[in-house]
């Protein structure tokens, strides 16, 4: 790695945040260490990461990341992947929607942190957004590698979801190109590859089961549209 990329670890146990750092610095990254919110805000100014990871544990999330990615001294456009314990998947969830990148249930292994890294770097670089893990539209939050569906109802509160591997498939292609239209063949092609027995025609029968699983009023849907002369697109 001739320029090595800079991750920031954020994590008040002294232990867990030290094998993170020595992790990543054994993957080929250059790797600080900081114990709690204010003091990574202060390393940012000096050290500008490229990757910050992050325990949820830390506390006032919402607020580092509204500094993060506000116009502060401390602002940067750098992926941030949560560490969440077990049960507490839903504040990284919520965590997304204020700027938060990706989340990372614990314990952890070496090898997933890295590659969350990796990926999240080529992302920042503007990979192709199919390559992306975690997706977004509106109150929906996708995990590709996990295959995991939240949405966030009108309490705020996160449910997860349970698709059928075709809905997965469908929502995926959707959101990896959120905000464009594509075509009934586009989809099929990019959900259930090329050559799928699927007919084109019969893709608003799966639009309709999906929409009643994220749609708020499935009868009036608000994210995933319809153009009837062009096909579908998932929005914000």
């Amino acid at each position: 790695m001739p320029n090595k990329a800079h991750v920031l670890v954020v994590e008040n146990d002294k232990s867990t945040c030290q094998g993170l750092v020595t992790q990543l610095r054994d993957a080929g990254y250059d790797a600080s260490p900081a114990s709690d919110a204010k003091s990574a805000l202060e390393g940012i100014k000096n050290v500008c990461p490229d990757a910050i990871i992050m325990d949820v544990a830390i506390g006032a999330i919402s607020d580092f990341l509204s500094q993060l990615r506000g116009d502060s001294e401390s602002a940067t456009t750098a992926p941030v992947i949560l560490l969440a314990a077990r049960g507490s998947e839903g504040s990284a969830v919520a965590a997304m929607e204020t700027g938060a990148d990706d989340f990372l249930v614990k314990p952890t292994r070496a090898s997933e942190v890295v590659a969350r890294v990796q990926i999240a770097l080529r992302r920042s670089a503007r990979e192709e957004p199919a390559r992306s893990v975690a997706l977004r539209a509106g109150p929906i939050f996708l995990n590709t590698e996990r295959h995991e569906v939240f949405v966030r109802g009108s309490d705020g509160q996160h449910r997860a979801l349970k698709l059928t591997r075709r809905e997965f498939a469908l929502l995926r292609a959707l959101m990896a190109r959120k905000n464009q239209m594509m075509s009934r063949q586009q989809i099929v092609e990019e959900a259930f590859g090329d050559g799928a027995p699927i007919d084109p025609a019969n893709l608003g029968a799966y639009i309709h089961r999906l929409r009643e699983k994220v749609e708020p009023n499935p009868a009036e849907p608000r994210h995933i549209v319809t153009d009837r002369g062009l096909g579908f697109k998932i929005v914000d």
